[in-house]
């Protein structure tokens, strides 16, 4: 008897010790099922395997949320068989849209990226952490006026959250509105990092050649973090493709007979809104405080590293537009997302517009079309979000998530968009942000023009860029000895700052141009001006650039005036 209880415990530390050890996924002849619950009874059958402990090895890309709502999810070849059969017997109707998973993964890469690994960044292309980063530090050694890097924390595994600052001009002012964009928060979620990094791209080398870009990012500075969960996204493309979650230390606990250990958190259930807890008078739903789940919240809200080193940015520099891209669906998600037919205040009145505005604009490009609405009224409920906690604890007035393509799995492979699809998203995404980013411009940063064009210029600061060091020689995407987190219990006001010296200051000079120049009356139909910065570009004497002629006619020719 004492010889068996010693096996049955051997047995038992071998499975949590396996359960805790990484190994390299394979995921050949798994299947992924699509269902679509037509009734209550296969909605709450689906929701029992979701929620509860499920007899099959699953995992539910799109999880069941009602009647009429698809429902993806991938089962292990040892329980497809069992699964199907039990479908069936329930008369739930199924398809099988993937047939062998690894062979998806194995051809979302292009065949030559499989025959001849690329070295170097490539825009067409998903690239590793540290891929990425070498191409934002190229584009700092050749811009460094424009742009500036700015490390923000280190992840549990010590990489570096880099965000990169895009703007000019004036956006160097400390009250100069912003647009904060992140990408990456799950680790599968490929396509996002990809289309951060094609906006960067858009946004610098728009810069030189769009007058009207230029405007905007002399006044409206853009901050992207690319890949928000370094940690998770490398271990998604070395050890387990499908990997969703951060990379927090295992935590174990019992199951029954036998004790698990499953590391992670879900980043985007780890935000300090409407968080796990029942809250009066209805309760939070939608993330797990399973560690083995893949929605699970975390011990407490903001306890990641990389939740924290988000949060401390953002108060310490809080945006007027919040963008988190996520995949996949095609939605544009407004807040809030923790409860069905629970709305901010300007749901209606601005933000609904303006994304409806956007998602024609991304339509145009390629007649892909996106729903708009809440997360919680077009798929499922997920309380502890990042764009809810942005809107609801930030007060950031334009907050949304953007799940990209594609639609579902009859239309692609889900999480496994193909790289051919990189270029077309990243074009017809970036139609829709330069319609948001054109509001902010509009909103907030020509009523600032218009009281700094009645008073005398000010040197401009540049001491409140970066928190943790914005020296690109200093930020890698590797790991550290010492690493320096971001101080979670200072306020944001005592923070320690590092200037970024590599930025030359700008001072304005004075002239009395700028606070006398008054409105004139139009001679013909063409004299008009883009927006008030015009009186500005004249000061700085850049009315001889022919782009600017154009754009700020009334100001700019002599012609104009009556």
């Amino acid at each position: 008897m004492r010889l068996a209880l010693c096996l049955l415990a051997a047995c038992i530390s071998a499975a949590a010790a396996v359960q805790s050890q990484d190994k390299q996924h394979s995921y050949r002849n798994f299947k992924l099922i699509r269902i679509n619950p037509e009734n209550d009874a296969t909605l709450a059958y689906l929701k029992s395997l979701y929620e509860e402990e499920s007899p099959y090895t699953l995992d539910f890309w799109q999880p069941p949320s009602h009647v009429g709502g698809v429902v993806d999810l991938t089962v292990a070849p040892s329980d497809a068989s069992s699964l199907i059969r039990d479908l069936s017997a329930r008369g739930i109707h199924y398809i099988v849209a993937i047939h062998d998973l690894q062979k998806a993964i194995e051809t979302e890469r292009a065949v030559a990226s499989w025959a001849h690994p690329p070295k170097g960044f490539g825009y067409e292309r998903y690239n590793s952490l540290d891929e990425i980063y070498n191409e934002l530090k190229r584009l700092k050694r050749e811009r460094p006026s424009l742009i500036t890097l700015i490390d923000i924390g280190q992840t549990h595994e010590n990489r570096t959250m880099l965000v990169v600052k895009i703007g000019g001009g004036q956006s160097l002012d400390e009250d100069a509105p912003s647009i904060w964009l992140d990408a990456g928060i799950h680790a599968r979620e490929w396509i996002a990092p990809a289309t951060a990094m094609f906006i960067v791209r858009e946004l610098v080398e728009g810069y030189e050649t769009d007058p009207k870009l230029q405007a905007m990012l002399d006044h409206v500075p853009f901050y992207i973090l690319p890949v928000m969960n370094p940690d998770g996204y490398e271990h998604s493309r070395t050890m387990d493709r499908m990997w969703r979650k951060n990379r927090r230390p295992a935590e174990c606990h019992n199951k029954e007979w036998h004790t698990v250990c499953c590391r992670g958190v879900d980043l985007n259930r780890n935000f300090d809104w409407y968080w796990a807890a029942p809250t009066v008078p209805l309760p939070a739903s939608g993330s797990s405080s399973d560690s083995c789940h893949d929605t699970y919240h975390g011990p407490a809200a903001f306890s990641e590293p990389e939740s924290i080193a988000v949060r401390d940015f953002l108060e310490a520099y809080p945006p007027k537009a919040f963008i988190s891209l996520h995949s996949y669906s095609q939605m544009w998600l407004i807040p809030f997302g923790h409860r069905r037919r629970s709305y901010p205040p300007d749901y209606s009145s601005a933000l609904r517009p303006l994304a409806i505005r956007a998602t024609k604009a991304l339509e145009a490009i390629h007649g892909t079309k996106y729903q708009v609405g809440t997360g919680a009224d077009l798929m499922y409920e997920a309380s502890g979000g990042s764009h809810d906690w942005a809107k609801g604890a930030l007060k950031v007035p334009f907050s949304y998530l953007i799940e990209l393509r594609p639609r579902n799995t009859l239309f692609g492979n889900g999480f496994l968009l193909p790289e051919r699809e990189i270029i077309p998203v990243g074009n017809e995404t970036w139609a829709a942000i330069r319609v948001l980013a054109d509001e902010v411009f509009s909103q907030f940063a020509q009523p600032f023009l218009r009281g700094k064009a009645g008073k005398k210029p000010e040197p401009i600061a540049l001491g409140k860029l970066g928190l943790r060091g914005t020296s690109t020689e200093d930020t890698t995407a590797t790991s550290r000895e010492q690493p320096s987190g971001v101080d979670t219990e200072a306020p944001a006001s005592v923070r320690p700052t590092t200037v970024n010296t590599a930025e030359p200051t700008t001072t304005v000079a004075t002239t009395a141009e700028a606070a006398t120049v008054a409105p004139t009356t139009l001679a013909t139909v063409t004299c008009e001006d883009y927006g008030s910065y015009c009186r500005l570009w004249k000061v700085f004497n850049l009315c001889d650039r022919r782009a600017v002629q154009k754009l700020c006619t009334l100001t700019c020719n002599p012609q104009c005036r009556v």
